[in-house]
């Protein structure tokens, strides 16, 4: 047997280390999925970024775009006007009417710095421009400007003034072939482009091949945090410019924020998944030694009661001699005995008589213990069963000069139980209750509780759960039905709250009197076989006790509906001298 078991426990510590291995590795592969998909979820939200940043810089160059060219588009129309007013009056000696005309359209233009009229032979008829303030054009800039020749019939071209700052030319031909031109600042330009501006950008360039027509922003910045968007910008000459705008990608740290948390939030999970899997690897196994020391207990119980139950048997046929012995010297079989023996052997049959009684609970207790006593249910009528057993007692209730109360209906239905089980309930309750009961009363009543409303019984007794009484005592019920409530109360001593469940336990006594007499004392387990004797049959015992104002137990035994009857209740009384009342 003994081999049988380590060979056990060997297989068990081996199943564990295997589930060990197994759980690992699932964790180990489900920990580098997890891992495998943060960082592809990682990538893509770096990609995400970045093309938010690119998508934000390319939206940009086209606004831009969209922006110079209406305001380029303006500036020829405003060159086209003027171009109309210089040619009608072209070859004329009195040009006053158009110089005026021309003032008035480049006085209500923004950002027109000059305005020029050249004839046909290239002699320069007509020069507006501002000649007074600090922004006044230098001769070599208006030389510069006169020079410019259109190519076809419109030209548009860039003229530097200083550093970052330019001019921007729109130069067309007359009918008669006169020159007409018209210089605007690239400053007008950046305020134009500037009515929108992104919060991440960083620069702006309109540039025509390698000259800056007009920029937006402050120069440098570091090309590794830029994203740059580029358009092309169509002119109305059929020329082209470019647009390239740059902007901010997402902070370094944010995006490094982003995988370290990442990183780290994976390394916690799996830390934690890990911490999980160990503690569930420790609680298996703890729970592998729970079950190998609960069989070994279970084991070592069921052996302690079968040696309980075996030794008990073997002790019944001495203590069984003993008694029958005794009995009889004090019968005289062997001759009368002298006024010195007789209390010696009367001393003598109490005692075997004592302790064939713990021999019999210890022998009931083990037997419940290991599933070995056995259930003969009959069907019994409650009232004389209850009044057989008061009978055995009368005695004992008698010889203390108790009232002993039994109310016992004649119409309640049969119970169907084992008759000595329940016997054995009853002398235990009964005998508790006497023993504790210095003087007043014992009372055995029995109710009927958890009558169906159809029921015939029901019906012709009355409600037997209407009144508050009946209703309190059957939410002590063991479960929902139909039951007899077979109660034993007495005006004894009682109990304390605190110890109405520890008197079931085995060998556990309240208020329990002296080491040396232990047949005043008693075993401790009275309770505990009524309690399992009542169990065994299906039912329950509960107490309800206050201390210094008695006790009631209540037998709980299940009915079935078929077996109710409707015979009226009767009430008897068993007084000290042993007369029913």
């Amino acid at each position: 047997m003994a081999d049988a078991y380590e060979a056990f426990d060997s297989d068990q510590s081996a199943q564990h280390e295997a589930d060990e291995r197994a759980g690992l590795g699932l964790l180990s592969r489900f920990l580098g999925a997890v891992f495998l998909v943060l960082l592809g979820g990682l990538l893509l939200l770096d990609r995400a970024l970045l093309r938010a940043n690119r998508n934000q810089a390319d939206l940009d160059a086209q606004s831009a775009g969209l922006l110079t060219e209406s305001f380029v588009a303006s500036q020829a129309v405003l060159l086209e006007r003027i171009t109309g007013l210089a040619s009608d009056n072209e070859g004329k000696s009195d040009s006053l009417w158009s110089e005026k005309g021309i003032r008035q359209l480049t006085t209500s233009a923004s950002g027109v710095r000059r305005v020029w009229v050249l004839n046909s032979s290239s002699q320069l008829q007509l020069d507006i421009g501002d000649s007074t303030s600090s922004r006044a054009l230098n001769t070599d800039v208006v030389n510069q400007l006169h020079r410019i020749r259109p190519v076809g019939q419109f030209t548009i071209s860039i003229v530097p003034v200083a550093s970052r700052h330019t001019l921007i030319a729109l130069v067309r031909t007359t009918e008669m072939g006169g020159i007409t031109g018209l210089a605007v600042d690239g400053e007008a330009l950046r305020t134009w482009l500037e009515r929108t501006q992104p919060d991440t950008r960083l620069t702006l360039a309109i540039l025509s091949g390698v000259d800056t027509v007009t920029f937006v922003g402050k120069p440098g910045g570091n090309a590794q945090a830029l994203s740059a968007g580029q358009r092309i910008i169509r002119l109305p000459n059929g020329g082209t410019w470019g647009v390239t705008a740059t902007h901010a990608l997402t902070t370094r740290s944010l995006r490094w924020a982003l995988w370290v948390l990442g990183v780290l939030g994976v390394l916690f999970l799996a830390l934690g998944l890990l911490r999980e899997q160990r503690r569930a690897l420790q609680a298996a196994g703890r729970s592998i030694e729970l079950e190998r020391l609960y069989s070994d207990v279970k084991r070592a119980n069921q052996a302690k009661s079968e040696f309980l139950a075996n030794v008990s048997h073997e002790l019944r046929t001495p203590l069984n001699a003993i008694v029958g012995f005794v009995e009889l010297l004090r019968d005289g079989f062997y001759g009368d005995l002298s006024p010195r023996q007789v209390p010696p052997v009367d001393r003598i049959a109490a005692s075997a008589t004592h302790l064939r009684h713990l021999v019999d609970q210890v022998l009931d207790i083990a037997k419940i213990a290991a599933g070995r006593l056995e259930v003969h249910a009959e069907t019994i009528v409650l009232r004389p069963f209850i009044l057989n057993v008061a009978s055995e007692l009368e005695s004992l209730v008698s010889e203390k000069e108790l009232t002993f109360s039994i109310t016992v209906g004649a119409s309640l239905p049969r119970v169907r139980t084992d008759p000595t089980h329940l016997r054995q309930i009853l002398i235990n309750l009964i005998g508790n209750a006497v023993k504790y009961t210095p003087a007043g009363t014992i009372s055995v009543r029995a109710r009927l509780l958890g009558v169906p409303v159809a029921s015939a019984l029901r019906q012709s007794v009355g409600n037997t759960t209407d009144d508050a009484g009946a209703k309190a005592l059957l939410l002590l019920a063991p479960r929902p039905g139909t039951w007899i409530a077979l109660q034993v109360v007495d005006t004894g001593v009682g109990i304390a709250s605190a110890d109405l469940e520890r008197i079931f336990d085995e060998f556990e006594q309240v208020n329990a009197g002296p080491r040396g007499d232990s047949m005043q004392r008693g075993t401790g387990l009275g309770l505990a076989i009524s309690r399992r004797l009542a169990r065994l049959l299906n039912g329950e015992i509960s107490v309800e006790s206050e201390t210094g104002r008695g006790s009631t137990f209540t037998v709980w035994l299940p009915i079935n509906p078929a077996d109710l009857s409707r015979e009226p209740l009767e009430s008897t009384a068993l007084m000290p001298d042993g007369s029913i009342a």
